[in-house]
């Protein structure tokens, strides 16, 4: 039965949208020359011999590449002074918003030092800049409150990047309905090659807001473009079979005169991953440079090792230099394709992911190993491969459910990774029905968590006058979800021993294990159940673990054993993806590996618990409900559990 006609699950519809749309930032390089880049340089009857900065600008240009013209501009700017300095400083920094390349954006302001001359250039454009940098260090309610306040009307351009820069900011604040908006709003501002990547960010945010939340706001929206994306969005989610009488209905609507709703049949992402050809080598793209040594070397280590075992059927692997930038993966790509590669493993840094689009259509299978950063796509025809938290935390949230737990509490690094991880496994234990019943965060560093733990345990004591602490917590919980890292689990779960939860149910995130078995390190995360690689139970399991001598190979390796299975499954994934691509499923070190319709594979992990400073095993979902019920155990998570989906 061919892909287009198979039905949606509700997992798939959730997990489409991630890599839904080409994204290729590349769209607009030699317009942003005219606004006043080289045309600002000195020149003399005599041409002068061009700077490296100029030099690196043309060949950014050439490429295509606005994160290189955003650093060349800043690069040139330390040729000169005043406000010729100044022009190109903000010019950099726009250059990389209208790209919506943001993160860059906000390491390059750290790097401007002209501040004071922009309000002589153009009052409207500093405020922008002022607003990125505020965002820059860390207040991003100053920043909207610096952008929301300069006075309309605007230029577009300089309202295309006050509306990026508000929509973005909102994303990050976890709301996505109002995020959605003002990318909606910035989309009649945008070239026509813009529009695309921009209607998969109003995409990604819509699939993010609830289903109820996302009826009333169809509801009550104001502007008729806007409702018709939420209906859309609506009917994808409810009637995915519906999409195609959507569109005959609104064939005026953005997102049918740009292409993109073709993209929303859930065969459209597999139908362009390309089976490699029979010949040619695998191109391993990872970077050199010492900050990542240890990590390229443990992955490269992982594809070594399974490509001695046959995972890629004898294949030359040939391992290139992907640099930590652009220029850098461009060129790694271009050295591939010389190559005659039929597969390329990599790039490994999310900023490198969009390169990737580059890839003509008879070019070598291209996979990935990371995920498009939060709001951003993976281009078409690339399957995505990653050691992805939020699959962890979604594991949990599920394996939580079946084993009966309802009603939980989260406790989470006040950072990025922490509320990722928070918010996927609050969407998935609440699409399944689950209530979360509170939360709590901590700043990153923290040691001492008494007062979080208090508000949210509602720890009360109960000792009589001068007794000993006698703590009791709240009883509206069945577990709490704890989104850390290894050495914050070790400090947090002896406080909720001391704060009365011994009792209460922990569930965490596979990066809390590093994988080497250490009983003092892991000592103090008693009684913590985390999803972990099935390689990573060897070390502890002993010599007869089916996965003992691939686990001896990674501790050979290095300290990074996690990263050694991560680079395995990756090679496994590029001699298997024929099987993958029927709807088959790969066995890894680091999981039961699969491929949804949007290309990214998805690993159904094993599970384990810490015990007296070493991770056990703990058995598989089947397992433990089909024992249950031979002994009786009625508790009331037998029969609607879901077993499978992970």
């Amino acid at each position: 039965m061919p892909t287009s006609k198979r039905p949606l699950t509700r997992r798939r519809q959730q997990a489409f949208p991630r890599t839904v749309a080409r994204v290729r930032l590349g769209l607009f390089a030699a317009a942003l020359l005219t606004l006043g880049g080289c045309a600002q340089m000195p020149s003399s009857g005599k041409p002068a011999p061009a700077s490296p900065a100029q030099t690196q600008l043309q060949q950014a240009v050439q490429a295509s590449d606005p994160a290189g013209i955003a650093r060349a501009r800043l690069a040139m700017s330390q040729d000169l002074s005043g406000t010729e300095r100044a022009e190109q400083q903000l010019l950099a920094l726009e250059t990389a918003i209208d790209a919506h390349d943001l993160q860059l954006a906000r390491e390059l302001y750290q790097q401007v030092d002209t501040q004071s001359l922009w309000p002589r250039i153009n009052p409207r454009r500093a405020a922008i800049a002022r607003g990125l940098g505020q965002w820059a260090e860390g207040d991003r309610s100053g920043a909207m409150r610096t952008i929301h306040r300069i006075p309309l009307p605007l230029e577009p351009n300089i309202e295309g990047r006050r509306l990026f820069l508000l929509g973005a900011m909102e994303a990050e604040a976890g709301d996505p309905l109002r995020a959605a908006r003002y990318y909606h709003a910035a989309n009649d501002l945008l070239p026509p090659k813009q529009r695309e990547p921009n209607h998969a960010r109003i995409w990604n945010l819509l699939l993010e807001i609830p289903t109820e939340q996302l009826r009333d706001a169809a509801a009550n929206a104001g502007d008729s473009r806007f409702a018709d994306w939420l209906d859309l969005a609506l009917t994808y989610r409810q009637r995915p079979a519906g999409v195609e009488d959507w569109v005959t209905n609104h064939p005026d609507h953005p997102s049918v005169e740009s292409g993109f709703v073709d993209m929303l049949d859930s065969a459209g992402s597999l139908e362009s991953i390309r089976t490699p050809s029979q010949q040619g080598p695998v191109a391993v793209l990872l970077p050199h440079s010492k900050q990542y040594e240890g990590i390229s070397q443990a992955i490269r280590q992982g594809i070594e090792y399974a490509a001695q075992n046959g995972a890629l059927g004898g294949r030359e692997l040939r391992f290139i230099d992907s640099g930590t930038g652009r220029l850098g993966v461009r060129a790694a790509l271009e050295e591939a394709e010389a190559a005659g590669a039929a597969v390329v493993i990599g790039p490994l840094l999310k900023s490198q992911l969009p390169a990737l689009g580059a890839i003509g259509p008879n070019g070598p299978l291209a996979i990935a190993l990371n995920s498009p950063a939060p709001g951003e796509s993976m281009p078409m025809g690339v399957v995505s491969f990653s050691l992805s938290p939020e699959q962890d935390a979604q594991a949990a949230a599920r394996r939580m459910w079946a084993e009966g737990h309802r009603r939980v509490a989260i406790f989470s690094a006040g950072q990025q990774l922490g509320e990722r991880t928070r918010d996927a496994f609050a969407e998935e234990f609440t699409l399944m029905g689950g209530d979360v019943v509170d939360r709590a965060s901590f700043n990153p560093g923290q040691t001492d968590f008494s007062s979080e733990l208090r508000n949210l345990l509602q720890v009360r004591d109960e000792a009589e006058d001068d007794g000993p602490f006698q703590p009791v917590i709240r009883n509206d919980l069945d577990a709490i979800f704890l989104a850390a890292s290894g050495d914050e689990l070790a400090l947090i779960t002896p406080q909720l021993d001391y704060f009365g939860a011994e009792e209460l149910p922990r569930y965490g995130l596979g990066l809390a294990y590093s994988g080497n078995v250490d009983k003092r390190a892991d000592g103090d995360k008693d009684k913590v159940k985390i999803p972990v690689a099935p390689m990573l139970l060897a070390g502890p399991a002993g010599p007869d673990h089916p996965m003992r001598p691939a686990y001896e190979q990674a501790q050979l390796a290095g300290s990074l054993p996690r990263l050694f299975a991560f680079g395995a499954d990756a090679a496994r994934v590029a001699g298997r993806i024929d099987a993958l691509l029927q709807g088959g499923t790969v066995s890894g070190l680091t999981g039961e590996l699969s491929l949804t319709p949007t290309g990214v594979i998805q690993r159904q992990p094993r599970w384990g618990q810490f015990r007296n400073g070493l991770l056990k095993p703990l058995p598989e979902l089947g397992d433990t409900i089909s024992s249950d019920m031979n002994s009786g155990s009625t508790d009331g998570t037998t029969g609607n559990v879901p077993t499978t989906g992970f």
